[in-house]
């Protein structure tokens, strides 16, 4: 029995030090189902951009990034909606190009197709997918730090970063104005990347090089 405690302190100690970076992508049209065209990502709701964050947010040259995640929160036809999940820690077996990316979404979304409301299915090592909302997922990670990507916000290089990090953002298309107040509610803080506005696959990439320059 002492061993037994002993080992879920020290685990739970483990959990504290490392500092986890979490980004959850909002798009409302991308789609939900796995009838996508792989040879036209753009047309399935922006496909593309979500290929590009996830590459640019778990992989760097000849390594992944295990200690971060990214869930990209899909709203679009015809299954939605639908979350879909990868966690560095774990991945195995994927390549970082937007093809072999999608690949991976497709197969996610067939074996989610009958997920039941709130319900999570791992499709293989470091993939997960969800039939969750958006603001579900927002009130699960509410004890981390919250920071909503947005070009009013403070300056990145000013701003003081929790263990727990959790950055959300929106595709080409933002986030709407009731999502925005979802936000608030729950004390998400706004930081910008700079004076001007990026593509949204390429916020990770300035958000990591940020806590790797402080060492977080």
């Amino acid at each position: 029995m002492l061993n037994i405690k002993l080992y879920r302190n020290v685990f739970k100690i483990r959990k504290i030090l490392i500092i986890m970076k979490e980004f959850i992508l909002l798009s409302l049209k991308a789609r939900t189902d796995p009838g996508f065209n792989l040879e036209d990502l753009s047309g399935a709701g922006r496909m593309d951009l979500i290929c590009r964050a996830i590459s640019n947010t778990l992989w760097i040259s000849n390594e992944l990034r295990r200690d971060s995640a990214i869930h990209v929160s899909m709203n679009g036809p015809k299954a939605s909606p639908k979350i879909i999940s990868f966690y560095g820690e774990t991945l195995k077996g994927l390549d970082p190009d937007e093809r072999s990316i999608a690949k991976a979404i497709k197969i996610a979304l067939k074996d989610g197709l009958n997920l039941k409301l709130n319900e999570e299915k791992e499709v293989s090592s470091g993939i997960k997918v969800s039939k969750k909302a958006f603001e579900t997922l927002i009130k699960e990670k509410t004890g981390s730090q919250l920071i909503y990507l947005h070009p009013k916000g403070e300056d990145l290089r000013d701003f003081k970063f929790n263990n727990d990090i959790v950055f959300i953002l929106g595709d080409n298309i933002g986030l709407p104005r009731k999502t925005e107040k979802l936000l608030d509610r729950f004390g998400a803080k706004k930081i910008k990347l700079g004076p001007k506005m990026i593509f949204a696959s390429h916020c990770s990439v300035i958000v990591h090089n940020e806590l790797d320059r402080r060492n977080i």
